[in-house]
């Protein structure tokens, strides 16, 4: 399985104290994921077979925006047998830098479009930029400087939603302002997004795989599509996968294959950590989406859907594992067992039960 420890590992603690791994970071993020207004802790790791001093701090909703970016990535190949996922990439850019446009809310609100026209510019220059060195490591690392900045935007559009209660009410009714909003912030990569009573700026990876078409390497055009058709279905909400098990297990395939493909991935975290957030969600479940019964049998779906992955894809590492769950379940009744554990511990995978699961 793929290691999640290694040089400037990083964890995320949320306030139930589960830990899940995320990419490797220089600066705080959300790749994708919903800012959460909880208090979260980042726990830094050292490389080596000692464990360091924790560092940790609080991280509110609209400072989580900026989750993934950082780092190159070189060029790779990719293998046959790779699921069809990605994205039309060679769409027409959007029209997303014009005149800007205008709000009338008498609030913070009204402060996103300039925010966001301001901004327009730097987006151009990094494509520019990008497209001068087209498919070189350099391109990437271009786009992932332009997208940190991009990130940390978005949580300042989102600290605008926060600034008063009446915002939030206002932009989850199906009103002219939600609208509005919905298009503003789409000619400008954003996607408005809403989760358990909060709206938030999440980023569109559709819109930026259009922006950069061209421009970035094959590794990193393939991870970006992979994210953009991710997007389009959420994950999960309250706890609750919003996937079938079917898709779940696709993922966790997909992004196994993609770092087989491109094994000279700069921003290997990124592949590394939704790898095993998809795994780990699909071997022991969520909150509100258990794979096991009440009674404490593996659930019928679930099962099926095991051995289908391990009649489908027999040579990955997923099956593989899935497969020895399926054998070591089979002897205990179909019953979750510490002999499972131990293999789940063996191959870095942490229970998602008790974790707020990434949203998108």
């Amino acid at each position: 399985m793929l290691p999640v420890d290694g040089p400037e590992a990083y964890r995320l603690t949320w306030t139930s104290g589960h830990e899940l791994v995320d990419p490797q970071l220089r600066h705080s993020g959300s790749g994708g994921t919903r800012a959460r207004s909880d208090s979260w802790k980042r726990l830094k790791l050292a490389n080596g077979d000692r464990w360091p001093r924790v560092v940790e701090y609080p991280m509110t909703r609209a400072s989580a925006l900026l989750f993934l970016a950082v780092l190159t990535c070189s060029k790779g190949q990719r293998v046959a047998n790779v699921p069809k996922d990605s994205v039309q990439s060679s769409a027409p850019v959007p029209a997303s830098l014009g005149a800007p446009d205008s709000l009338s809310t008498g609030g913070p609100l009204d402060e996103i479009p300039s925010l966001l026209a301001g901004f327009d510019s730097q987006a151009e220059a990094a494509r520019e930029q990008a497209r001068a060195v087209a498919a070189t490591p350099r391109a990437d690392s271009l786009f992932l400087s332009f997208r940190n900045r991009f990130l940390k935007m978005g949580e300042q559009v989102t600290n605008r939603f926060d600034q008063a209660t009446s915002i939030q009410s206002n932009v989850l009714q199906d009103t002219s302002t939600s609208r509005q909003l919905t298009t503003l912030l789409a000619k400008h990569g954003f996607a408005l997004e809403y989760s358990e009573g909060n709206a938030y700026a999440d980023e569109d990876m559709g819109y930026w795989a259009r922006f950069f078409d061209g421009a970035l390497t094959p590794a990193m055009q393939r991870y970006v599509g992979l994210r953009a058709r991710e997007q389009a279905t959420r994950f999960s909400e309250d706890a609750r996968l919003q996937i079938s098990w079917d898709e779940l297990a696709g993922r966790a395939v997909r992004w196994e294959q993609f770092t087989d493909s491109y094994p000279d991935f700069s921003w290997k975290d990124a592949p590394r950590f939704w790898y095993n957030t998809y795994l780990s969600t699909y071997l022991t479940g969520m909150d509100n989406s258990t794979i096991f019964s009440d009674r404490g049998t593996l659930e019928p779906e679930v099962r099926t859907s095991y051995e289908r992955l391990v009649a489908q894809y027999p040579r990955t590492r997923t099956a593989q594992l899935v497969a020895r769950c399926l054998t070591l379940l089979k002897q205990n009744g179909y019953r979750r067992s510490a002999a499972i554990d131990s293999l789940l511990r063996e191959h870095h995978l942490v229970s998602m039960l008790g974790v707020q699961p990434p949203i998108r």
